[in-house]
């Protein structure tokens, strides 16, 4: 009897040291999605409308320069083993109304 309640319990023991993979965790995305296509879109002398058709509204416009819009996205993802991010910043620059800098950070 002892014997077996031995065995059973060292079996309830490794079986809880399992290899098993974690759950899927899915990706984490905030902000505007930027993609390399929309930012080739864009060229100097275009109107904030215009801009705004191309990547959508800003994440965030400066407070104390309101003819500079920011563009802000980050992904989070994470295998069994490590997490990967992935952060993108792009701040574009108007003068007069037109699109005058545009910078990725």
């Amino acid at each position: 009897m002892k014997k077996t309640i031995l065995l059973l319990s060292t079996l309830f023991t490794l079986s809880a040291c399992s290899l098993l993979p974690s759950p899927y965790k899915p990706p984490v995305e905030q902000g505007n999605v930027i993609k390399t296509e929309q930012v080739q879109q864009l060229q100097l002398g275009m109107t904030k409308s215009q801009v705004m058709y191309v990547l959508g509204t800003p994440m965030v416009q400066s407070t104390f320069n309101s003819n500079q819009w920011h563009y802000l996205f980050s992904s989070l993802y994470t295998d069994n083993k490590s997490k990967l991010s992935e952060v993108k910043h792009l701040v574009l620059t108007f003068q007069n109304g037109a699109l005058q800098d545009i910078q990725e950070k």
